[in-house]
């Protein structure tokens, strides 16, 4: 599954009981209202999921995992 918000997203894979939810913003990954909705609708969901043993979160691009909320 994969939410995409305006230049950047929020996508989910799923195997063997391990669900890893990825989330990217080129804004070194400051993270607009929209996308810190669609990442915690997402955590919300698997978290529930009795299929899910593992949550992994991973930010993608090269530099900071997460700068933070951004308030534009």
């Amino acid at each position: 599954m994969i939410e995409e918000i305006k230049e950047g997203y929020v996508k989910t894979e799923r195997e063997h009981g391990i669900a890893t939810i990825e989330f990217y913003h080129p804004q070194s990954n400051s993270l607009p209202g929209k996308i810190l909705e669609a990442l915690a609708k997402t955590l919300h969901a698997e978290g529930h999921d009795p299929q899910t043993k593992v949550i992994i979160l991973r930010s993608a691009g090269e530099k900071t995992f997460c700068a933070g909320a951004s308030f534009d």
